[in-house]
């Protein structure tokens, strides 16, 4: 299994893609320094989740109920993260930007998608009677990092549509997120 897939996947679908990108614009009904330090908050939302979503799952293959119970705590705790993201998105909707929302938003549904691709595996990994259903539940998983990384390009459309990448790039945990991509 690759190191810190789930971090990998979370990075794919926010972290790069929330920080990064093309088009600004100078927000006019709130100060600049506003909207970067909102941009600070949503980027450190983001960030605390790809922090927590970093570590290896504990794989023990020697013992099959060590397996499946352990990855199953390691899952049930990544999926507290991004509920708490979710939640912390959700209170930063209404920032000082007009399309604050709209960002907020986008970047609850991606967080959503996680949410999903995570909870699915649980589910399926707890319900599995063997070790062969526990590893097929995450390649499962794996195979879905794809579907993460497109909506992380959704993602990065609806920044780049709201004009908040200029502020992003100023706000310091956007600048942390983009300079130290999780390691795959």
């Amino acid at each position: 299994m690759r190191r810190t897939l789930i971090a990998v996947m979370t990075s794919c679908l926010l972290a790069v893609t929330a920080c990064t990108g093309g088009g600004s614009s100078t927000p006019t009904a709130a100060s600049e320094a506003d909207v970067v330090a909102w941009m600070d908050k949503v980027c450190g939302t983001v960030d605390g989740t790809v922090k927590t979503m970093a570590d290896e799952p504990p794989i023990d293959m020697s013992d099959p109920s060590k397996l499946k119970s352990g990855l199953s705590d390691w899952l049930g705790s990544k999926v507290s993260a991004v509920d708490k993201s979710i939640a912390d998105l959700r209170d930063l909707e209404n920032g000082p930007h007009p399309k604050s929302k709209e960002l907020a938003t986008a970047a609850q549904d991606g967080m959503w998608q996680i949410k999903t691709v995570l909870a699915d595996t649980k589910s399926k990994l707890d319900s599995s009677t063997d070790p062969t259903e526990v590893v097929t539940a995450f390649t499962e998983m794996v195979a879905k990092a794809g579907e993460l990384e497109k909506a992380g390009a959704d993602v990065q459309k609806k920044f780049d549509e709201t004009g908040l990448a200029e502020a992003a790039r100023k706000a310091s945990n956007c600048q942390s997120l983009q300079a130290a991509p999780p390691t795959p």
